[in-house]
């Protein structure tokens, strides 16, 4: 397999950079772009940079893309970039609006991963669409203007963006179940959020707990236990000298130090 991938547009603050908002078109194409060239060299695939970093006009630029692409024979060529206008999600635009698998996996990798999927449209209109020799595909991963939409790309990551378009390139569908979702992420904060509320508002008189034994709450004693084991909170000869509030804070740092090495 034979593809071509593009970092859309040139380098920041050249002629013929991309877009910016909330984030900066150009600098996330190359983050997510190089990525992708990377993950799909690891599984074997022949991948030939189609990026142009400076150009003297906007024509250039596409001119140069183009020209990298058609110097070989490509099975796929794809092109990366993010929208702008305010909308929200993600798109794929192929000549004719063709649907082929590559393309349809895109949108749908990308929307296992929250985004809205918006589809595959017709881009013939697009230089690097309609004169790609290879078939071809522009890929528009989020909107740089829409605050949702890249407060969700901010979360996951230029490399997991990568990741569910190398998938999709190579013929499978993104499976990441270790990664929280951000409606799990949402419901573990509102319940940190609760637990410090309860925190906050104890009022019974202060005690110490100094070891994981009878004296120590049953349901504190599993978080106690667990921070003590990963080294998260250690000690003095006297013992852990813990109280209430900080048997409360091991569970929660429990909870997420578990959520993060999952």
């Amino acid at each position: 397999m034979r593809i071509g991938v593009n970092c859309g547009h040139t380098i920041s603050g050249t002629t013929g950079s991309g877009a910016v908002g909330f984030i900066n078109e150009s600098d996330e194409t190359r983050a997510v772009g190089y990525k992708v060239i990377e993950l799909l060299r690891e599984q074997g695939v022949t991948v030939f940079d189609c990026t142009n970093d400076v150009s003297n006009s906007v024509s250039a630029n596409l001119t140069q893309i183009v020209d990298l692409a058609n110097a070989q024979q490509l099975d796929l060529f794809v092109s990366i970039h993010f929208n702008s206008g305010g909308g929200k999600g993600c798109e794929v635009f192929t000549y004719g609006g063709k649907h082929f698998d590559e393309a349809e996996h895109v949108c749908e990798n990308l929307q296992e991963l929250g985004f809205t999927n918006r589809g595959i449209k017709d881009g013939s209109n697009l230089a690097v669409v309609r004169r790609s020799n290879a078939t071809a595909m522009l890929i528009e991963v989020c909107f740089v203007d829409t605050k949702t939409d890249v407060d969700l790309y901010k979360y996951l990551g230029p490399d997991k963006i990568a990741q569910a378009i190398c998938t999709a390139i190579t013929g499978e569908k993104i499976k990441d179940e270790g990664e929280l979702t951000m409606e799990q992420y949402s419901e573990l904060k509102a319940e940190i959020a609760s637990l410090q509320a309860e925190i906050t508002s104890l009022s019974k008189p202060k005690m110490v707990y100094n070891y994981i034994d009878d004296n120590m709450p049953e349901w504190a004693r599993e978080g106690v236990k667990y921070c003590v084991e990963h080294g998260l909170i250690q000690g003095t000869g006297e013992g852990l000298g813990l109280d209430d509030k900080d048997l409360k804070y091991c569970t929660i740092i429990m909870r997420l130090h578990k959520q993060l090495i999952s």
